[in-house]
């Protein structure tokens, strides 16, 4: 089964919060630039699982992307992970100002 994870940064600094998932995770995220998302940082891993880091907020319609959770301005999606468990104590371990905000098994 596929899990999709969503976590949410207690700051608004973007770089930060990419070296800090850099770190915890010993990959390097690439930057990519959308027209939604604008500024964000990617990981396509081998299999479908992929990180994604932007902000939430969407830049073209001016409004917050994950409308439950306006407070989060820095998120992090875990998408298509078989290990979300091992995932979660990583990047909960390793970075004291995440938290997982949801999780959704496919």
């Amino acid at each position: 089964m596929k899990t999709y994870d969503l976590y949410g940064f207690d700051h608004d600094d973007l770089e930060a919060a990419r070296v800090a998932v850099e770190q915890a995770l010993g990959v390097q995220l690439a930057p990519h630039e959308s027209l939604h998302r604008g500024d964000y940082y990617r990981l396509d891993t081998v299999g479908e699982e992929n990180f994604e880091l932007q902000r939430n907020f969407d830049p073209f319609y001016e409004e917050v992307v994950e409308d439950e959770f306006p407070e989060i301005i820095i998120l992090l999606y875990v998408n298509g992970t078989e290990r979300p468990e091992e995932l979660e104590r990583i990047l909960t371990a390793r970075i004291p100002n995440l938290r997982l905000l949801s999780r959704e098994t496919l």
